[in-house]
């Protein structure tokens, strides 16, 4: 067994040296990183207010997945590119921050509510964005969400 895990975050390698085999993903985004935006909601997985993307290869191809981050130990990650609420926006200029355009379109269309489940919604929302075919159908969108 390895005294460690590895993986990406956001594109950027990652390497933690201790952790609990019995820690969520979700117990090491808020509790470690402060990492506020991914929620609990059911912890139970069945809410998806605690959802977000991983990204492994498939056939050569980096493929993203929704994943219940309360329910998902963190070794599970290895070797997997994490992808948060948090990492979605860019950077551009003056430190302003461009948002991803599912987070501009939820914006534009007022897709939220009280805001809780909202950062769940947009990860559902960006694993759809990343590999559904288009154009998007209403059904597939549903689906997803």
């Amino acid at each position: 067994m390895r005294p460690f895990l590895s993986f990406l975050r956001n594109g950027i390698p990652t390497r933690i040296e201790a952790f609990s085999p019995r820690r969520t993903l979700l117990d090491h985004l808020r509790l470690r990183e402060r990492s506020l935006g991914t929620k609990e909601g059911c912890g139970e997985g069945d809410c998806g207010a605690c959802t977000v993307a991983l990204g492994r290869l498939k056939d050569g191809r980096l493929v993203y997945e929704p994943v219940n981050a309360c329910i998902l130990l963190l070794g599970q990650i290895e070797g997997a590119d994490l992808v948060t609420v948090e990492d979605l926006a860019r950077r551009e200029g003056e430190g302003a921050d461009v948002p991803h355009p599912v987070q501009q379109a939820m914006v534009e269309h007022h897709g939220s509510q009280c805001g809780f489940c909202t950062p769940g919604i947009v990860m559902s929302l960006f694993t759809l964005h990343e590999e559904a075919p288009r154009p998007l159908t209403r059904e597939a969108v549903n689906d997803a969400l």
